[in-house]
């Protein structure tokens, strides 16, 4: 209730509460939401189209797996080679997921490119964030190496 005052005359207001906005973890039973219900992680619930989506990465591995191997390749630095099975495995990974959700592939080797690229963007940005350095412990230079970097960082 709020009493407004003007020349003499009292005016008593009455104003509904202000709604108040939901937590972002409440659900409101009226409302719907927009993913429609998620089965909790831990359970597996199984892909009405699973079967389909696994027949179909298969046929695409089988298709393009050289492929997403030779483009995370020619991404990577000199360097890094041996690191183009693990970009690739990411991509297979990533591809596996993008079918699980539903989402189709107009042109594969394309999508299949564009994610062994990125894929390879994001190991060296996070690599730069990281800040790691490779160091081979065989090497007999790689002690001498090591001491260097952990007295400069100290």
């Amino acid at each position: 209730m709020t009493i407004i005052t003007h020349d003499r005359m009292t005016v008593a207001q009455t104003r509904p509460p202000l709604p108040r906005r939901p937590i972002t973890h409440e659900r409101i039973p009226d409302r719907p939401t927009p993913s429609g219900p998620r089965p909790h992680p831990s359970q597996s619930a199984a892909h009405p189209d699973d079967s389909a989506a696994r027949r179909l990465l298969d046929a695409l591995y089988h298709e393009h797996a050289p492929m997403v191997t030779r483009v995370a390749a020619q991404a990577l630095r000199p360097h890094d080679q041996d690191l183009a099975d693990d970009i690739a495995q990411g991509v297979w990974l990533d591809t596996w997921q993008h079918l699980l959700r539903g989402n189709q592939l107009h042109a594969p080797a394309g999508f299949l490119a564009m994610r062994a690229r990125r894929r390879v963007v994001d190991h060296y940005r996070l690599a730069r964030t990281r800040r790691e350095t490779a160091v081979d412990y065989t090497d007999a230079s790689a002690f001498p190496h090591l001491a260097r970097l952990i007295g400069d960082a100290a």
